[in-house]
């Protein structure tokens, strides 16, 4: 793996429904676990991505205007461990972010079985959700959508959040694209939001491009 690049599926800022206040969100390219109902399951092909420099990413993070931190989604973030702890350390260099990752693998696994990349990469990370999605266990969760999912402190960063906030979905936010699609980002409290939404929106010859 190419650790001077990152494969991204896609990239926004400001979210403000995937992770503490207001965030820079990346969503890598790549995808082992391919769950059943995953909302993107665009960004699982490996080859299917833009090469993005880390200088390139790292520059248009630290451009962003008030946002508190990252969030590290995909795809599969652990996937590509080296390069995206390479860019963690490239923009705390400058800004003290936090960093929120999802990963479908458990912290006991990768704690464990975890390549040098991959705990390097989990050392730096503040707010860990790991585990694959399960549709079977779909529910109204705060960042994540099963309740299999958890939501793990790895850093007293956003400890006091965690004690205060309900365990309840974020929402989501839509946007217009350049293009005139609109688009999404979130985690939805109801099962198959994606496809039932889509299908409303095309009775309209609306275009939907999830994140």
């Amino acid at each position: 793996m190419n650790t001077n690049q990152i494969k991204v599926f896609d990239r926004r800022s400001p979210v403000t429904v995937l992770g503490p206040y207001a965030r820079a969100v990346i969503w890598v390219q790549g995808c082992d676990f391919g769950c059943k109902g995953c909302i993107v399951p665009e960004s699982w092909d490996k080859n299917a991505a833009e090469d993005v420099d880390i200088t390139e990413l790292a520059a248009w993070i630290l451009s962003q205007v008030d946002i508190e931190g990252i969030t590290l989604s995909g795809g599969e973030p652990m996937l590509q461990a080296g390069a995206l702890s390479i860019l963690v350390d490239r923009i705390r260099q400058v800004r003290d972010f936090g960093v929120m990752c999802y990963t479908g693998h458990r912290l006991e696994y990768l704690e464990a079985q975890g390549n040098i990349s991959q705990k390097g990469l989990l050392s730096k990370i503040d707010l860990l959700v790991d585990g694959v999605y399960q549709e079977s266990q779909h529910a109204d969760l705060l960042w994540r959508g099963s309740h299999n999912q958890r939501l793990i402190p790895l850093t007293d960063r956003y400890m006091h959040l965690l004690e205060s906030r309900r365990d309840q979905s974020a929402g989501i936010e839509f946007f217009l694209s350049e293009v005139g699609e609109v688009a999404f980002s979130g985690v939805p409290a109801e099962r198959n939001f994606r496809q039932g939404f889509e299908n409303r929106m095309l009775q309209r010859s609306v275009v939907i491009k999830p994140l």
